[in-house]
């Protein structure tokens, strides 16, 4: 019958349709927004090159040894064996590591302090541990800015310079002349290494961006497409079946049940009820799942106990229960929700996030506050990750905006009109 291949072809509608997983905008979005609230954490890791690791450690083992030569005392071998072992130690357990980078003023204080007294305890092979600075020049102009890192080497070579000038009088002024080049090639060769890094870094952002960029173009077609046969079937088909249904039902309301047709009627309208049934089933299907039979305050107070359950962060939520909008808003509002979370749990280091659901003024107002690391918003240029959510809240006329200082935490506040 007709009835029953157009009832088939909305079960194959439906089957096509559902094989396109509901979380895929959810997956791309947060894929993307990796660098959004807190892309300068990606920038400050300069990895160490394998190189520099491997001749720093050569080099303090060397230097070591050849600067301890110059004491006659056992004493005082031990003592500087000690002070240049601990020098490693912080290399390879803070340095290495970039735990430094919480407080690297400290860091390069404490190292430049052990070797200071290395250089105190009057080795008659002082160039030894004068090397040492100059690798410690290296790591400074590595990962520091350029004005702060400057000043760094500029102690590193008045140190050194005022321990040769003493020692040897005016016969250091050349060791002292040949210092300063080699403070300068140091300087240099550690800003390339740092402009090489942050050059990698930036080229694999791209690469991450792209591909996210081209995922999110997949997944916009295919959200288009959902959207599309919803209107249609919506706005034609469900219409149609409708109208069949109450044509067979006026008939079998005309006919007797002896009558022969009346079977073939009864039959043809079960059919035509069970085709709007799917018709329906498949049209709320391309509704976000947790807004499916749910209102926005449900479904963002359902999404954030989850999330709640999955991070062990503390949630305050104040959210209003009688907010109601259009689909399309609450559909924005929700993945702005899950993309913010997503990035609190991956990056803020919170221990604590409020979330505000409330309205005013005919405005929907969505904040998702956080207590963790916080960034520098005026230094960070927009990411993928706060593009998609300016692209969905401009589709509704709406607007993101986030707020953000180093240690004070990061603040995403979403605001669309109700009748958008």
């Amino acid at each position: 019958m007709p009835l029953e291949r157009g009832n088939a072809s909305i079960h194959k509608t439906r089957t096509r349709l559902e094989t396109v997983p509901p979380t895929v905008s959810r997956r791309v979005t947060i894929q993307a927004a990796n660098v959004i609230l807190n892309p300068h954490m990606k920038n400050n890791q300069l990895r160490i090159p394998v190189l520099l690791d491997v001749a720093t450690y050569i080099s303090i083992a060397a230097m070591s040894l050849l600067g301890i030569s110059g004491f006659d005392s056992l004493e005082l071998q031990l003592i500087t064996l000690g002070l240049c072992l601990l020098f490693g130690i912080l290399h390879r357990f803070y340095f290495r590591t970039e735990a430094f980078q919480r407080n690297p003023n400290i860091y390069f204080g404490v190292q430049t302090f052990i070797l200071t007294l290395v250089l105190s305890l009057g080795s008659s092979s002082t160039d030894a541990f004068n090397f040492l600075f100059i690798i410690l020049a290296v790591h400074t102009a590595h990962v520091l800015p350029g004005r702060h890192a400057l000043l760094w080497i500029g102690v590193y070579y008045f140190i050194v310079s005022f321990v040769v000038l003493a020692t040897r009088g005016t016969e250091g002024i050349y060791a002292v002349l040949f210092y300063g080049v080699s403070y300068i090639l140091s300087g240099f060769f550690g800003t390339v290494l740092q402009q090489a890094e942050k050059a990698r870094d930036q080229n694999q952002q791209l690469v991450d961006e792209l591909k996210a960029t081209q995922e999110r173009l997949k997944e916009l077609a295919v959200v288009e497409e959902r959207n599309r046969l919803a209107r249609d079937l919506h706005d034609s088909v469900k219409q149609q079946v409708f109208a069949i249904s109450m044509q067979l039902s006026a008939a079998r309301t005309a006919l007797s049940e002896a009558d022969k047709a009346y079977r073939s009627v009864t039959e043809a309208e079960r059919l035509a009820q069970q085709a709007g049934t799917e018709l329906t089933s498949l049209i709320n299907a391309l509704r976000p799942p947790a807004l499916e039979r749910r209102s926005l305050p449900d479904a963002v107070r359902g999404h954030v106990e989850e999330w709640s359950r999955q991070n062990p962060i503390e949630v305050n939520m104040d959210i209003d229960p009688m907010i109601r909008t259009t689909e399309q808003v609450e559909q924005a509002l929700f993945r702005v929700l899950q993309e913010a979370l997503a990035n609190v749990a991956r990056h803020s280091r919170a221990d604590k996030v409020n979330v505000e659901l409330k309205s005013k003024n005919d405005v929907v107002e969505l904040t998702i506050e956080d207590n963790g690391i916080g960034f520098d918003a005026r230094q960070i240029a927009k990411g993928i990750g706060l593009d998609s959510m300016q692209e969905r809240l401009v589709a509704v006329n709406g607007k993101a905006d986030v707020e953000s200082e180093r240690s004070k935490g990061t603040r995403v506040i979403a605001r669309v009109r109700m009748s958008s």
